[in-house]
């Protein structure tokens, strides 16, 4: 208790450091939180993206479809594999472009057999294509490598674009908690000097000190989830009326997760900032 009560009581001694702290570090968290929510939301997209995307072999007519058909099914890269008849491949385009029907009742179906591939990864789209065109029978591949291309970069530039975000905005809280926990330790210099003269253990010294940049931590990821859980919540329900066929993350168990460990994360933060400056201060080795 004693411990708290110095620590609240440095807060409000220090309140401008203080403000200047939570505000630093509540932007920081908020842009983290923002990043987060939208990176959750993209991976979900292009997850899904991917699991649509296929890989479409084209047959001559007299190829043998089944024997094909049973030996891409052995391939340990490909997820599900079907075979749709040129019958079928007419009528689901009939389907789609009912103008069509008139059209397929006074020629010839030209649509080939085709196999339909589905890969447990994209990313091996280019090497079953090559292994596609070996098989005889087969003339033509439709892989979308151009389109696996696109989502393989996006989620290479948003690995590393995170990472660096990362980095920087909790270099800029740690900085902004280590100057802080410095300016309440020199504000109670001589207090700190008189509690080693009666023998106050290093534990005792430090203890308010880290519960300081503890509560820093805590008070800023609670305002900064105020801000963007609210209004995520709110900007999710306008745009699934205007954006229908992006499937936006509504769990609310997948976003408690991200703030539970935002929150974690700025409580370690404040922790590590308070534990650097008082260790510098008292020439103690972390």
């Amino acid at each position: 208790m004693y411990a708290f009560q110095q620590a609240l009581r440095a807060l409000r001694g220090n309140w401008i450091a203080s403000v200047s702290t939570i505000t630093t570090m509540t932007l920081s968290l908020t842009i983290l939180a923002t990043f987060s929510l939208v990176s959750l939301n993209l991976n979900r997209f292009l997850d899904e993206l991917q699991g649509e995307l296929e890989v479409a072999a084209y047959l001559t007519a007299d190829a043998n479809s089944e024997l094909l058909l049973q030996e891409v099914r052995t391939w340990s890269e490909v997820q599900a594999v079907s075979l749709i008849s040129p019958d079928d491949a007419l009528s689901d385009l009939v389907t789609r472009f009912d103008y069509l029907e008139d059209t397929s009742q006074l020629i010839p179906n030209p649509l080939p057999p085709t196999l339909i591939l589905q890969l447990a990864d994209p990313a091996q789209t280019p090497f079953i294509g090559q292994r596609l065109r070996q098989l005889p029978g087969v003339t033509d591949i439709e892989d979308g490598s151009d389109a696996v291309d696109t989502f393989l970069a996006i989620n290479e530039a948003l690995t590393v674009g995170g990472a660096i975000l990362i980095v920087v905005l909790l270099a800029s809280a740690l900085f902004a908690i280590v100057n802080s926990i410095r300016a309440a330790i020199t504000a109670r210099k001589e207090e700190i000097e008189v509690m080693r003269l009666v023998g106050a253990t290093r534990g005792f010294i430090r203890a308010p000190f880290l519960i300081e940049g503890l509560l820093l931590g805590l008070i800023s990821a609670l305002v900064a989830l105020g801000l963007t859980i609210p209004t995520y919540g709110f900007a999710v329900t306008r745009l699934t009326e205007q954006l229908l066929f992006i499937p936006f993350v509504r769990d609310v168990g997948l976003v408690a997760q991200v703030a539970l460990l935002l929150a974690a994360l700025a409580v370690l933060v404040g922790l590590v900032g308070s534990a650097i400056s008082v260790a510098q201060y008292l020439r103690e080795d972390l």
